[in-house]
């Protein structure tokens, strides 16, 4: 498997279960306290940020196929690697969402919705652990 891509995996594994520990907090205390909603936002920017950086290096190590172009924004890594056959484009297209989610975390364009990110936390977070599942299984077949 490629150093790289094994790299980011870790990371990924090591965010996930930062977040997983938040998953227990209860709604109103998640609310009312702005340290665990901070490290609840960064760690799943640092999450998404690392299927980012994987699916970049999947597509960059798939270079030759003319329909993966080098990508135009992060979302459309996502719908590159549904066209390349990493993931099933209906799924790729709902890790769109998540590329989105990301630019407000980082770009902070406005407040970001608590409520939001706590339902993230417990209803989204399942999309990047099945991100993982079909790199892993697309790099196996690879391989």
């Amino acid at each position: 498997m490629d150093t790289r891509i094994l790299e980011h995996i870790k990371l990924l594994d090591k965010y996930l279960s930062y977040l997983e520990s938040f998953t227990k907090v209860a709604k109103e205390d998640y609310l009312s306290d702005i340290t665990i909603q901070g490290a609840t936002e960064r760690y799943l920017q640092l999450s998404i940020e690392s299927c980012l950086n994987i699916g970049g290096r999947v597509l960059s190590l798939n270079q030759d196929a003319p329909e993966l172009a080098a990508p135009c924004n992060y979302a459309d890594i996502f719908i590159k690697l549904g066209k390349l056959g990493v993931m099933p484009e209906s799924f790729a297209g709902r890790l769109v969402h998540m590329a989105k989610f990301r630019n407000k975390l980082v770009h902070g364009y406005w407040e970001i919705d608590k409520e939001r990110v706590f339902q993230i936390l417990h209803e989204d977070l399942k999309d990047i652990y099945k991100f993982r599942e079909y790199i892993i299984k697309y790099l196996a077949k690879k391989n």
